[in-house]
């Protein structure tokens, strides 16, 4: 299925590749220049670059004084991307008269040197990326910043690019220990790196191995390769390669044992579990059909930081968020971290481990709590939706050339699921996707274990339930706490509150139901904290 979309794809972008001129734009312009070469695979050629730009909500044009004017390294980027069609993604490299990286800042965004000229296609709203790594901004150490713009190269326009951070150690990308050839003993050794779960050609580049494997084989792929993304392959020392491997066989060794599960020597003793969860919870969010096993990070930094590995950062949603036709990728139920059992041929698996983590008890509780906590607030549906409304805003002139540019709206470019014939229709499908996605994970983590609480409550129960009227909550404290009473729609939409202070010993709160016939969720939290979780029924 795959190639046959592909095939599709690459022959219907020949055919509909049109000419747009661009003069100016409400999005930043970016203009390149190779003086006629081709940009290869790799390595980066030298090439020249403007930016346009006045600054947020001003109109830019390609007669503007630009805000740069200098080199650039330019190579394509990408692993599927970059041949799905003649829309091309880039990487970037700011280089100085001398041909040397100097960090700059681009758009508003912190100096670097390295960039990634990110090419929606097969997504055609366009924001897919854009908005799982605001999402992720939201809760997480770090997840890139986007800025939209437009491409015209060699006076050719390009269409709408998302100019995106690279995932790069640096104190304001992964903020973790540099590590250089010095660092071959002691604290220094132990950080900072990042590892990159990911397909490869092979492990071996101009005789330079770009990583390792793992001595495990996950579902029906061949052993896991975790590749050096920083130290780079062709930096990391033979010491460096020696600890990073160690740490990782010792933790899939650990978790192919029957002590995996174990909270003092299973994974919490090497993986850093909040990273994890909130990891994980992503890639369920947008039900990623690459999530867990493709573009996929880890990181560590020095144990005098942290003795742990982080999953993260995020990266790589074009086709998560509905977006794909094969191995359930569309559907709005299921887990994501389920690949394995749904696509049980496939030759790019979940790393095995992943299956004992997420069916621990222990695990599911701290993401039940997790999900819950981050539905209040930065998951909302408010600031869910939110966002694809300011994107489609600002996208509003610059798709209308985008889509001229490339004519596929109305066609089917892999992996589409559905097939719309217009820009606000392929938004009205990403809300309602959503919506739908967000309303099933609210029913399916609130059957997870409920968390251990801290203040135990000791007969804890509601009743009745289901009910044609009101709730009865009741249970017993052995400590005066401030109580409140949360009561959710299927949206996540809070629909009652109510906050009392109550002393030690038997206490109860009532919700009234006053509501229409259906499924609600609660929370009840002491001193801020949540206690108590479930599904109500009104009937």
């Amino acid at each position: 299925m795959k190639k046959i979309g592909l095939l599709i794809c690459l022959f219907g972008s020949v055919l509909t590749n049109a000419q747009v001129t661009l003069t100016q734009s409400n999005l930043p312009i970016i203009a390149i220049s190779t003086n006629g070469a081709v940009i290869p695979d790799e390595p980066k050629i030298n090439a020249t670059m403007k930016v346009f730009w006045k600054g947020d909500g001003q109109n830019n044009a390609i007669t503007d004084v630009a805000i740069y004017d200098g080199r650039i390294g330019i190579e394509l980027r990408g692993s599927t991307s970059k041949d799905l069609s003649d829309k091309k993604p880039f990487s970037i490299e700011i280089r100085d008269a001398a041909g040397a990286d100097i960090d700059t800042s681009l758009l508003g965004m912190p100096k670097e040197s390295d960039w990634a000229l990110v090419a929606p296609y097969s997504d055609k709203t366009l924001m897919r990326d854009a908005l799982m790594y605001q999402w992720g901004r939201s809760f997480m150490a770090w997840a890139p910043r986007t800025k939209f713009c437009e491409v015209i190269v060699n006076g050719s326009y390009q269409g709408v690019y998302a100019l995106t951070e690279k995932i790069k150690r640096n104190k304001n990308r992964v903020n973790i220990a540099k590590t250089d050839a010095l660092a071959i003993s002691g604290d220094a050794l132990t950080g900072g790196y990042i590892l990159k779960i990911d397909k490869t050609t092979g492990l071996i580049t101009a005789g330079v191995p770009l990583g390792f494997t793992s001595k495990y084989v996950s579902g029906a792929s061949s052993k896991l390769p975790y590749l050096y993304h920083y130290p780079k392959a062709e930096d990391i020392t033979t010491s460096q390669k020696a600890y990073i491997q160690s740490l990782v066989n010792e933790f899939e060794d650990v978790m192919n044992s029957s002590n995996a599960k174990d909270p003092v020597n299973g994974y919490p003793k090497y993986l850093d579990v909040n990273s994890v969860v909130d990891f994980a919870l992503l890639n369920e969010l947008s039900r990623n059909v690459d999530g867990y096993r493709l573009s996929s990070f880890l990181y560590k930094d020095k144990n005098s930081v942290s003795s742990k590995l982080k999953l993260g950062p995020i990266w790589d949603f074009n086709i998560g968020l509905g977006n794909a036709d094969y191995c359930d990728g569309a559907k709005i139920s299921g887990w994501a971290y389920d690949f394995n059992k749904t696509c049980p041929t496939d030759g790019l698996s979940i790393p095995f481990w992943w299956d004992k983590i997420v069916t621990d008890a222990e695990f599911k509780k701290k993401m039940r709590d997790r999900w819950q906590q981050l539905r209040r607030k930065e998951l909302s549906n408010d600031k869910l939706l939110l966002p694809i409304d300011s994107m489609t805003n600002l996208l509003k002139d610059g798709q209308v050339r985008n889509f001229q540019k490339w004519k596929i709206l109305g066609i089917y470019v892999w992996p589409n699921p559905v097939i719309k014939a217009t820009y606000a229709e392929e938004i009205t499908y990403l809300r309602t996707w959503l919506k739908d996605r967000v309303a099933w994970l609210d029913g399916a983590i609130a059957t997870f274990p409920t968390p251990t609480s801290e203040t135990p409550i000791e007969q804890a129960q509601v009743s009745p339930n289901p009910s044609v009227s009101g709730f009865n909550f009741s249970y017993t404290l052995q400590n005066s706490s401030n109580v409140k009473l949360l009561i959710f729609n299927q949206l996540g939409q809070n629909m009652y509150q109510k906050n009392v202070k109550q002393t030690s010993g038997e206490n109860q709160l009532i919700w009234d139901g006053n509501a229409p016939s259906g499924i609600y969720f609660y929370e009840i939290l002491f001193e801020d904290k949540l206690k108590m979780a479930g599904k109500l029924v009104k009937e």
